[in-house]
């Protein structure tokens, strides 16, 4: 496939990037439905007349993009120096060698091509000609495991998004070639192969390590990951997991990671397309209906399989609440690719999936109206 990705020069390109934003954020996912202009079909913000904006086309229509503001220009919208807890890093890095990359789209037929991954690389290239250090963005819970295998880290605890609900702040050490060989990242590869060493990675560790809202193995050596979800699991597992061998339970954990909510945060909106299966490892979730409370959902219990398993749009929001709630994601790809190659753990686990479901409905069904 030829892709070819290009910044946005001229007022018919800008058009056509907002008339994708438009396609992928109100259409498909249903979100922005305030924001957008409906009668032209497009959706932009003010923070575009600040930004770099950069596109992919493939025979000749415009399939994908994303944004970059750059600190060197002042143009860092005081939103996004919030958002991503920028101050923190200021001691270490001036403000100009530092970028935020956002509004990053691609459109539903070419997301598993190699569209997503050529906008990424060229939007690092640009980064790295400009003398940066540090890129950030944030990431909705079932995109983590991707962005962190290109490199990027949790820096800070999640944050609760209007439109997307639980989203990930994350940060790209640009230099670190050290972190992005240990994770096989391709984005190694744009690195001078006669740059000298970065002392920045290690003065910033100690901030990536405060991140303590977000386990992966993708963080860590993939045994003491291992152990640390044990050890959140408990002694009893929850019933999502009955039956099954450690073996297979690795398998099912596979691509997996752990995040805490804070209390008020959207884990699930109604009408997301994510599929990502949640089981509740502490605290207490809300399953809402508008305004109104549907159920409560409180350790070892699951969210999100009806999505899964009808592969349809979230029906319910679901909200952490008290104290906020720590949750395990369980990543859809991993999950039928389980289904793909192991018939045995594949039947236990949507065994389960269905009688979890199936307690819902008559827990439901006997609780008062």
């Amino acid at each position: 496939m030829d892709v070819e990705v290009r910044f946005v020069r001229t007022e018919d390109e800008r058009e056509a990037v907002y008339r994708l934003r438009y396609a992928t954020y109100v259409e498909e996912m249903h979100l922005y439905a305030g924001q957008a202009d409906h009668d032209r079909q497009r959706l932009s913000d003010a923070d575009d007349a600040t930004a770099h904006m950069m596109y992919a086309e493939v025979g000749g229509e415009v399939v994908g993009t994303l944004r970059v503001h750059l600190g060197s220009e002042g143009a860092l919208p005081e939103s996004l120096v919030t958002r991503f807890g920028l101050e923190r890093f200021l001691g270490l890095v001036p403000r100009e060698r530092l970028c935020v990359v956002g509004r990053f789209m691609v459109r539903s037929d070419m997301r598993g091509t190699s569209v997503p991954y050529r906008l990424i690389q060229e939007s690092i290239r640009f980064q790295l000609e400009q003398g940066l250090e540090l890129a950030f963005c944030d990431c909705q819970p079932h995109l983590l495991n991707l962005y962190m295998s290109l490199g990027f880290r949790p820096h800070l605890g999640t944050y609760d998004h209007p439109e997307f609900g639980v989203m990930v702040p994350l940060v790209l050490v640009l230099r670190d070639r050290a972190h992005l060989e240990w994770v096989g990242s391709p984005l190694s590869s744009l690195l001078p192969a006669d740059a000298a060493a970065s002392e920045l990675p290690a003065r910033v560790a100690p901030l990536l390590e405060r991140a303590r809202d977000v386990l992966s193995q993708e963080l860590s050596d993939p045994e003491h990951y291992w152990q640390e979800v044990h050890e959140l699991l408990g002694h009893s597992r929850p019933t999502i997991f009955a039956g099954l061998s450690e073996q297979e339970l690795q398998a099912v954990l596979a691509s997996s990671h752990v995040i805490q909510c804070a209390p008020g945060d959207y884990l699930i909106r109604r009408g997301q397309m994510a599929r990502t299966v949640f089981v509740v490892l502490s605290g207490t979730l809300e399953v809402r209906d508008g305004e109104h409370v549907v159920a409560k959902s409180r350790e070892g219990e699951v969210l999100g399989e009806v999505a899964f398993l009808l592969s349809t749009p979230r029906i319910s929001d679901v909200c952490a609440t008290g104290t906020g709630a720590r949750v395990l994601c369980l990543s859809e790809k991993s999950l039928r690719a389980l289904i793909d190659s192991s018939s045995r753990a594949a039947a236990l686990l949507l065994l389960n999936l269905s009688r979890a479901l199936a307690h819902k409905l008559v827990q439901r069904a006997d609780s008062p109206k």
